[in-house]
């Protein structure tokens, strides 16, 4: 078998193609991992809320009020190389909201079908548990993000493809 062909190249993406010339992108460290913190509603200890990014999306660069417009999403990040996806979801954790918690797979999904990508789903239950200072990566677009809590059915309406299969994961697994 032969590799694909790189067409083009940054120290962040690739676009390849296959021999039978099928055209991909392909991200550093290739798959992602995505993360949700829950904890029981005050209002309604029945009820989960979940920790909700709100971050820079890279495909809308507009501004409001001088500001990037911002997405809601989970926690996300890529995987380091030769790093698991369960390590490299412990430490987007702590590294987006500063809780140092063990976390529960909730499986995996492709991304797309022009992205090499998979990504892992992860969730845990911070009730009761409180984080440290999130020391965050360095990255300005990581700085502008910020964490809100919202109720669960949130995840349900939201765009981004994680959020919403996060959602129907979670229901599966909570609420057997």
């Amino acid at each position: 078998m032969t590799a694909d062909r790189t067409i083009f190249q940054t120290n962040w993406i690739a676009v390849k193609e296959s021999s039978r010339g099928f055209q991909y992108l392909e991200r550093r460290g290739k798959d992602s991992i995505a993360a949700f913190l829950l904890r029981k509603s005050c209002a309604d200890p029945v009820q989960y809320e979940v920790l909700i990014r709100q971050q820079h999306l890279c495909i809308d660069n507009r501004e409001v009020e001088g500001t990037f417009n911002l997405f809601p999403c989970p926690i996300t990040g890529a995987l380091e190389v030769g790093e698991s996806p369960a390590a490299a979801a412990i430490r987007e954790v702590y590294e987006e909201s500063g809780y140092r918690v063990p976390l529960q797979s909730l499986g995996k999904y492709i991304v797309g079908t022009q992205v090499n990508e998979t990504c892992y789903l992860y969730y845990a239950d911070v009730t009761g548990v409180e984080p440290e200072a999130a020391p965050q990566d360095g990255t300005y677009m990581e700085s502008i993000g910020r964490n809100e809590w919202h109720p669960l059915a949130y995840l349900r309406d939201c765009e981004y493809a994680a959020c919403q299969i996060g959602y129907f994961k979670l229901q599966t697994q909570l609420f057997q």
